[in-house]
Protein backbone atom coordinates (compact mmCIF):
# COMPACT_ATOMS: atom_id res chain seq x y z
CA UNK A 1 0.00 0.00 0.00
CA UNK A 2 1.32 3.50 -1.30
CA UNK A 3 1.59 5.92 1.73
CA UNK A 4 3.52 9.25 2.70
CA UNK A 5 2.97 12.91 2.20
CA UNK A 6 1.85 13.77 -1.50
CA UNK A 7 2.20 17.69 -1.80
CA UNK A 8 -0.04 18.66 -5.01
CA UNK A 9 0.35 21.85 -7.03
CA UNK A 10 -2.95 22.95 -8.12
CA UNK A 11 -4.63 26.13 -10.01
CA UNK A 12 -7.84 24.41 -8.88
CA UNK A 13 -9.47 25.93 -5.73
CA UNK A 14 -9.94 23.43 -2.94
CA UNK A 15 -13.46 23.66 -2.48
CA UNK A 16 -14.67 22.82 -5.93
CA UNK A 17 -12.27 19.66 -5.41
CA UNK A 18 -13.17 18.40 -2.21
CA UNK A 19 -15.21 15.34 -3.86
CA UNK A 20 -12.18 14.01 -5.64
CA UNK A 21 -10.12 14.61 -2.54
CA UNK A 22 -12.64 12.82 -0.43
CA UNK A 23 -12.36 9.72 -2.92
CA UNK A 24 -9.24 9.51 -2.87
CA UNK A 25 -8.64 9.39 0.88
CA UNK A 26 -10.83 6.46 0.75
CA UNK A 27 -8.96 4.66 -2.01
CA UNK A 28 -5.72 5.59 0.28
CA UNK A 29 -5.68 6.38 3.66
CA UNK A 30 -2.15 6.00 4.33
CA UNK A 31 -1.58 8.89 1.75
CA UNK A 32 -1.92 12.97 3.38
CA UNK A 33 -2.30 15.26 0.64
CA UNK A 34 -0.72 18.57 0.88
CA UNK A 35 -2.80 20.98 -1.42
CA UNK A 36 -1.06 23.90 -2.38
CA UNK A 37 -3.67 26.53 -4.68
CA UNK A 38 -2.23 29.14 -6.55
CA UNK A 39 -2.41 30.91 -9.63
CA UNK A 40 -1.15 28.78 -12.75
CA UNK A 41 1.47 31.11 -13.37
CA UNK A 42 2.74 31.28 -9.54
CA UNK A 43 2.22 27.57 -9.25
CA UNK A 44 4.26 27.19 -12.36
CA UNK A 45 7.38 29.59 -10.77
CA UNK A 46 7.13 27.72 -7.26
CA UNK A 47 8.00 24.27 -9.27
CA UNK A 48 10.93 25.90 -10.97
CA UNK A 49 12.30 27.34 -8.08
CA UNK A 50 11.81 23.96 -6.47
CA UNK A 51 13.59 22.49 -9.56
CA UNK A 52 16.17 24.79 -9.33
CA UNK A 53 17.13 24.44 -5.84
CA UNK A 54 18.37 20.65 -6.98
CA UNK A 55 16.29 18.59 -4.33
CA UNK A 56 12.96 17.01 -4.65
CA UNK A 57 9.93 18.82 -6.15
CA UNK A 58 6.36 18.52 -5.62
CA UNK A 59 4.94 15.32 -6.22
CA UNK A 60 2.25 16.19 -9.11
CA UNK A 61 1.36 19.69 -10.86
CA UNK A 62 -1.85 19.62 -12.17
CA UNK A 63 -2.63 23.43 -13.71
CA UNK A 64 -4.96 24.68 -16.54
CA UNK A 65 -2.16 26.45 -18.29
CA UNK A 66 -1.74 23.71 -20.86
CA UNK A 67 1.17 25.15 -22.57
CA UNK A 68 3.06 25.79 -19.16
CA UNK A 69 2.46 22.46 -18.52
CA UNK A 70 3.74 21.22 -21.63
CA UNK A 71 6.55 23.11 -21.86
CA UNK A 72 7.95 21.64 -19.20
CA UNK A 73 6.75 17.90 -19.84
CA UNK A 74 8.69 18.51 -23.39
CA UNK A 75 11.98 20.29 -21.55
CA UNK A 76 12.27 16.67 -19.59
CA UNK A 77 10.89 17.40 -16.72
CA UNK A 78 8.11 14.77 -16.11
CA UNK A 79 8.43 10.93 -15.64
CA UNK A 80 6.56 8.13 -16.82
CA UNK A 81 3.33 7.66 -14.80
CA UNK A 82 2.21 4.38 -16.23
CA UNK A 83 -1.71 4.93 -15.01
CA UNK A 84 -4.21 3.06 -17.15
CA UNK A 85 -6.78 4.91 -18.48
CA UNK A 86 -9.72 4.91 -21.28
CA UNK A 87 -9.18 8.89 -22.38
CA UNK A 88 -9.19 9.71 -25.89
CA UNK A 89 -5.61 9.65 -27.98
CA UNK A 90 -5.69 13.96 -27.52
CA UNK A 91 -6.31 13.83 -23.61
CA UNK A 92 -2.44 11.94 -23.59
CA UNK A 93 1.04 13.39 -24.76
CA UNK A 94 2.97 9.75 -24.55
CA UNK A 95 3.37 8.27 -21.23
CA UNK A 96 4.34 11.39 -19.10
CA UNK A 97 0.71 13.96 -19.28
CA UNK A 98 -3.02 13.18 -19.09
CA UNK A 99 -5.63 15.86 -19.71
CA UNK A 100 -8.10 15.12 -16.35
CA UNK A 101 -10.90 17.64 -17.88
CA UNK A 102 -11.52 19.77 -20.86
CA UNK A 103 -12.56 22.94 -19.67
CA UNK A 104 -14.21 25.81 -22.32
CA UNK A 105 -13.77 29.44 -21.61
CA UNK A 106 -16.80 31.56 -22.24
CA UNK A 107 -17.29 35.01 -22.75
CA UNK A 108 -19.71 37.06 -20.36
CA UNK A 109 -22.33 39.69 -21.20
CA UNK A 110 -24.76 41.56 -19.62
CA UNK A 111 -28.23 41.03 -20.59
CA UNK A 112 -28.02 39.03 -24.32
CA UNK A 113 -25.55 39.41 -27.16
CA UNK A 114 -23.91 36.77 -29.43
CA UNK A 115 -19.83 37.43 -28.41
CA UNK A 116 -18.07 34.33 -28.74
CA UNK A 117 -15.38 34.97 -31.43
CA UNK A 118 -13.39 38.31 -31.56
CA UNK A 119 -15.93 39.80 -34.94
CA UNK A 120 -19.11 39.27 -32.55
CA UNK A 121 -16.41 40.89 -29.68
CA UNK A 122 -15.83 44.06 -31.52
CA UNK A 123 -19.90 43.98 -32.67
CA UNK A 124 -21.19 43.68 -29.30
CA UNK A 125 -19.31 46.37 -27.37
CA UNK A 126 -19.94 49.12 -30.73
CA UNK A 127 -23.70 48.90 -28.75
CA UNK A 128 -22.85 48.22 -25.31
CA UNK A 129 -21.31 50.98 -23.15
CA UNK A 130 -20.28 50.37 -19.58
CA UNK A 131 -17.31 48.51 -17.92
CA UNK A 132 -15.11 45.81 -19.64
CA UNK A 133 -12.78 42.99 -17.91
CA UNK A 134 -10.06 40.73 -19.42
CA UNK A 135 -7.45 38.20 -18.51
CA UNK A 136 -4.53 39.50 -16.96
CA UNK A 137 -1.85 37.25 -19.04
CA UNK A 138 0.85 38.17 -17.61
CA UNK A 139 -0.47 36.38 -14.63
CA UNK A 140 -2.68 34.06 -16.06
CA UNK A 141 -1.36 31.70 -17.92
CA UNK A 142 -4.93 30.29 -18.90
CA UNK A 143 -5.98 33.61 -20.13
CA UNK A 144 -2.89 33.46 -22.41
CA UNK A 145 -3.01 30.59 -24.06
CA UNK A 146 -6.76 30.70 -24.48
CA UNK A 147 -5.63 34.17 -25.96
CA UNK A 148 -2.50 33.05 -28.53
CA UNK A 149 -4.49 30.09 -29.88
CA UNK A 150 -7.21 32.98 -30.54
CA UNK A 151 -4.29 35.46 -32.58
CA UNK A 152 -3.83 31.76 -34.82
CA UNK A 153 -7.11 30.69 -35.24
CA UNK A 154 -9.55 33.85 -35.42
CA UNK A 155 -9.60 35.77 -38.25
CA UNK A 156 -11.08 38.64 -36.38
CA UNK A 157 -8.58 38.63 -33.67
CA UNK A 158 -7.03 41.93 -34.38
CA UNK A 159 -9.99 44.20 -34.51
CA UNK A 160 -11.73 42.38 -31.37
CA UNK A 161 -8.82 43.52 -29.59
CA UNK A 162 -8.78 46.68 -30.85
CA UNK A 163 -12.42 46.94 -29.62
CA UNK A 164 -11.37 46.19 -25.93
CA UNK A 165 -8.34 47.88 -25.58
CA UNK A 166 -10.36 50.97 -26.80
CA UNK A 167 -12.73 50.69 -24.09
CA UNK A 168 -9.71 50.59 -21.46
CA UNK A 169 -10.56 47.13 -19.50
CA UNK A 170 -9.89 45.81 -15.71
CA UNK A 171 -6.75 43.02 -16.04
CA UNK A 172 -8.04 40.58 -14.20
CA UNK A 173 -5.57 37.95 -12.68
CA UNK A 174 -7.75 35.19 -11.79
CA UNK A 175 -11.59 33.75 -12.86
CA UNK A 176 -13.15 34.77 -9.90
CA UNK A 177 -11.51 38.68 -10.36
CA UNK A 178 -13.05 38.36 -13.77
CA UNK A 179 -16.89 37.21 -12.46
CA UNK A 180 -16.26 39.88 -9.56
CA UNK A 181 -16.00 42.80 -12.51
CA UNK A 182 -19.31 41.30 -13.87
CA UNK A 183 -20.96 41.36 -10.48
CA UNK A 184 -20.14 44.41 -10.02
CA UNK A 185 -21.91 46.13 -12.88
CA UNK A 186 -19.59 44.90 -15.73
CA UNK A 187 -21.00 44.85 -19.16
CA UNK A 188 -18.56 42.09 -20.62
CA UNK A 189 -15.66 39.85 -19.53
CA UNK A 190 -13.37 37.65 -21.85
CA UNK A 191 -12.49 34.24 -21.44
CA UNK A 192 -13.60 33.15 -18.31
CA UNK A 193 -13.28 29.52 -17.21
CA UNK A 194 -16.41 27.85 -17.59
CA UNK A 195 -17.07 26.74 -14.59
CA UNK A 196 -16.77 30.38 -12.82
CA UNK A 197 -18.99 31.10 -16.17
CA UNK A 198 -21.86 28.73 -15.39
CA UNK A 199 -21.73 29.16 -11.87
CA UNK A 200 -22.06 33.38 -11.91
CA UNK A 201 -25.03 33.10 -14.47
CA UNK A 202 -26.72 30.74 -12.17
CA UNK A 203 -26.47 33.48 -9.33
CA UNK A 204 -26.81 36.84 -11.00
CA UNK A 205 -30.13 36.32 -13.85
CA UNK A 206 -28.70 39.84 -15.37
CA UNK A 207 -25.41 37.74 -16.91
CA UNK A 208 -25.35 35.72 -19.48
CA UNK A 209 -22.64 33.43 -21.39
CA UNK A 210 -22.21 34.67 -24.87
CA UNK A 211 -24.01 33.64 -28.06
CA UNK A 212 -21.79 32.52 -30.58
CA UNK A 213 -21.48 31.03 -34.33
CA UNK A 214 -17.97 28.81 -33.26
CA UNK A 215 -17.82 26.66 -31.07
CA UNK A 216 -16.22 27.55 -27.18
CA UNK A 217 -12.10 26.93 -27.01
CA UNK A 218 -11.49 24.57 -24.20
CA UNK A 219 -8.61 23.84 -22.36
CA UNK A 220 -7.28 20.36 -20.52
CA UNK A 221 -5.92 21.00 -17.00
CA UNK A 222 -3.27 18.50 -17.34
CA UNK A 223 -1.39 16.58 -14.95
CA UNK A 224 2.46 15.39 -14.81
CA UNK A 225 4.65 13.86 -12.19
CA UNK A 226 8.04 15.88 -11.73
CA UNK A 227 11.07 13.95 -12.19
CA UNK A 228 12.06 14.45 -8.45
CA UNK A 229 8.99 14.18 -7.44
CA UNK A 230 9.43 13.39 -3.64
CA UNK A 231 6.13 10.78 -3.57
CA UNK A 232 6.20 9.64 -7.14
CA UNK A 233 3.94 6.68 -6.56
CA UNK A 234 1.30 8.77 -4.03
CA UNK A 235 1.15 11.09 -7.03
CA UNK A 236 0.59 8.11 -9.69
CA UNK A 237 -1.61 7.22 -7.11
CA UNK A 238 -3.80 10.56 -7.28
CA UNK A 239 -3.08 10.58 -10.80
CA UNK A 240 -5.15 7.31 -11.48
CA UNK A 241 -8.01 8.54 -9.27
CA UNK A 242 -8.25 11.72 -11.54
CA UNK A 243 -8.52 9.68 -14.81
CA UNK A 244 -11.05 6.71 -13.20
CA UNK A 245 -14.72 6.70 -13.68
CA UNK A 246 -14.77 7.78 -9.81
CA UNK A 247 -12.63 10.48 -10.31
CA UNK A 248 -14.11 11.86 -13.49
CA UNK A 249 -17.18 11.57 -11.82
CA UNK A 250 -16.36 13.56 -8.87
CA UNK A 251 -14.35 16.51 -10.83
CA UNK A 252 -17.85 16.68 -12.49
CA UNK A 253 -19.43 17.05 -9.00
CA UNK A 254 -16.63 19.86 -8.18
CA UNK A 255 -18.23 21.60 -11.74
CA UNK A 256 -15.28 20.94 -13.50
CA UNK A 257 -15.69 19.43 -17.27
CA UNK A 258 -14.42 16.06 -17.43
CA UNK A 259 -12.68 14.34 -20.14
CA UNK A 260 -14.79 11.14 -19.77
CA UNK A 261 -18.07 12.83 -20.17
CA UNK A 262 -20.25 14.58 -22.92
CA UNK A 263 -19.81 18.37 -22.60
CA UNK A 264 -23.32 20.29 -22.33
CA UNK A 265 -21.97 22.56 -24.46
CA UNK A 266 -20.15 22.70 -28.13
CA UNK A 267 -16.67 23.21 -27.50
CA UNK A 268 -13.42 22.63 -29.36
CA UNK A 269 -10.55 21.05 -27.10
CA UNK A 270 -6.84 21.97 -27.80
CA UNK A 271 -5.63 18.43 -28.56
CA UNK A 272 -2.02 17.09 -27.09
CA UNK A 273 -0.86 16.23 -30.25
CA UNK A 274 2.15 17.43 -32.82
CA UNK A 275 0.19 20.72 -33.34
CA UNK A 276 1.07 21.80 -29.61
CA UNK A 277 4.20 22.87 -30.46
CA UNK A 278 3.29 25.84 -32.44
CA UNK A 279 1.88 27.46 -28.85
CA UNK A 280 4.85 27.42 -27.03
CA UNK A 281 6.87 28.98 -29.81
CA UNK A 282 9.07 31.95 -27.97
CA UNK A 283 9.25 34.50 -30.34
CA UNK A 284 4.89 34.13 -31.25
CA UNK A 285 4.55 34.04 -26.74
CA UNK A 286 6.84 37.10 -26.86
CA UNK A 287 5.03 38.82 -29.46
CA UNK A 288 1.74 38.30 -28.14
CA UNK A 289 2.79 39.69 -24.58
CA UNK A 290 4.34 42.85 -25.86
CA UNK A 291 1.42 43.77 -28.28
CA UNK A 292 -0.43 42.89 -25.07
CA UNK A 293 0.89 45.08 -22.89
CA UNK A 294 1.04 47.98 -25.70
CA UNK A 295 -2.48 47.90 -25.73
CA UNK A 296 -3.86 47.28 -22.20
CA UNK A 297 -0.85 48.19 -19.40
CA UNK A 298 -2.12 51.66 -18.97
Amino acid sequence: MTTGRLVLLSAAERPYCEALLRGFARRHPGIDVDFVFGISTALHNRYLAEHASGGATADLVWSSAMDQVMGLVLDGHAQPHGVAHALPPDAAWQDLALATTREPVFNLVRGAGRAGSFGEVAAFLAGHPGAVAVPDIAANGLGFLALLRASLEDPDFEAGMAALAARRPARCGSAPALVAAMTGGGVFALQVLGAYALRAVAADTALRIAESDRPAPAVARLAFIPRRAANPDAARAFLAHMVSEEGQAALAEGDFWPVLATPPRPIAPIPLDSGFARLLEPARRAALLHRWQARFAT
